[in-house]
């Protein structure tokens, strides 16, 4: 007969089972699409051969590489409960103190991973940034790109210590997040923070340069004109940015100390924030790749021919000025570009000289 504690611990030992199996499966499904899109990348940017095809390739592989890994420990994770609790060599340990020895064991490989995903938040960030810069790689704009690179340098700072605290202190994690000591709870949501801050100011940046090269294609070409594939892109980029922000905003309002023991108290809650917290690396390596796609899709029609980087702001943007005057006031475009005033002004000059066309008719007419 087994005794109550034992009976309790058995039940404990299923419920976490079938809530770690779930979401294992999930996670696995999760990667096959991830992969596919990796796959996809690949196939964009390496025919290019160029030293930023190159860069962005790695940058993509190494991502997916690190989502394989935690995809992978989490298994380890799962597979390794049962054969410490179970199939342990200690005959006189209680079923409990098995059970309790194996989830102490998972905890520090939790911390593990809460290393290696703060990583990928940083090489995700490298690549918002990126995409920042090519909205704002004309002349002196090019300092704009200082403000999302600090926080940059903060996510790389809070990824160090965190990697400290899952050396030193990696048993303090409940639902995925620290929460003792207080140094690496805060430490861990400083680190959602940098990035977050990072994504809005990013996101803010090229909604800015959207706005403004929508307005001005606008006055060129009539306030019905329909959006451009290019403008579609530029918009979903926006759209993408604010939905991976409210993603890392869940994560800051998930690591704090009090919402989290009200959620470890429910079976429901715990499994959802479980299921969450399995499919954030995907989300997080994902994230840039779609960005990656988008931009070097042969669809999207935002590169231009034989360049392997996305639109620079000096061919498509145009400063204010250009809006007020119809010329540009710095720099000249490049052979490749489209200046959407001369287009317009051109399309008027046609229209008044079919208008002057009759008159000039008639006027001979009369002469006659």
């Amino acid at each position: 007969m087994l005794s109550s504690e034992d009976a309790a611990t058995l039940r404990s030992i299923g419920l976490n089972f079938i809530k770690v199996f779930v979401t294992i499966v999930l996670k696995t499904f999760l990667i096959a699409i991830y992969s596919i899109l990796v796959v996809w990348t690949g196939s964009l940017l390496l025919p290019m051969r160029t030293r930023a095809s190159r860069w962005l390739c790695a940058t993509v592989f190494v991502m997916f590489g690190l989502a394989l890994a935690l995809w992978m420990i989490d298994i380890h994770m799962v597979i390794s409960e049962v054969q410490m609790t179970f199939f342990s060599d200690s005959s006189e340990s209680s079923l409990a103190s098995l059970y309790s020895a194996a989830r102490s064991h998972n905890v520090r490989l939790v911390a593990v991973e809460d290393v290696l995903y703060a990583f990928m938040t940083v090489i995700g960030d490298g690549v918002v940034i990126w995409r920042v810069h090519a909205f704002w790689s004309y002349g002196r704009q090019k300092l704009v790109v200082l403000i999302p690179a600090t926080f940059l340098a903060g996510s790389i700072t809070t990824s160090l210590l965190l990697t400290y605290c899952a050396i030193h202190c990696g048993d303090g994690i409940v639902l995925g997040s620290f929460q003792s000591p207080r140094f690496c709870r805060e430490i861990q949501t400083a680190s959602y923070l940098m990035t977050l801050v990072t994504t809005a100011v990013a996101t803010a940046l090229i909604a800015y340069k959207t706005w403004q090269h929508r307005r001005m294609y606008l006055d060129a070409f009539g306030k019905q004109s329909r959006r451009t594939r290019t403008q579609s892109i530029m918009f979903m980029l926006v759209e993408t940015g604010i939905l991976y922000m409210l993603f890392f905003l869940v994560q800051v309002v998930l690591s704090l100390k009090s919402l989290n023991a009200i959620i470890s108290k429910s079976q429901v809650g715990s499994f959802a924030v479980t299921m969450y917290q399995y499919s954030t690396s995907i989300i997080v390596g994902a994230y840039p790749t779609v960005i990656v796609v988008l931009v070097h899709s042969k669809l999207s029609v935002l590169r231009p021919a034989g360049e392997s980087t996305f639109m620079n702001s000096s061919t498509l943007l145009f400063n204010t000025s250009t809006r007020r005057t119809g010329h540009l006031t710095s720099g000249r475009l490049p052979e490749t570009s489209i200046d959407l005033y001369e287009m317009a002004a051109a399309d008027k000059d046609e229209e008044s000289d079919r208008k002057i066309a009759p008159d000039s008719s008639s006027t001979m007419q009369t002469e006659r």
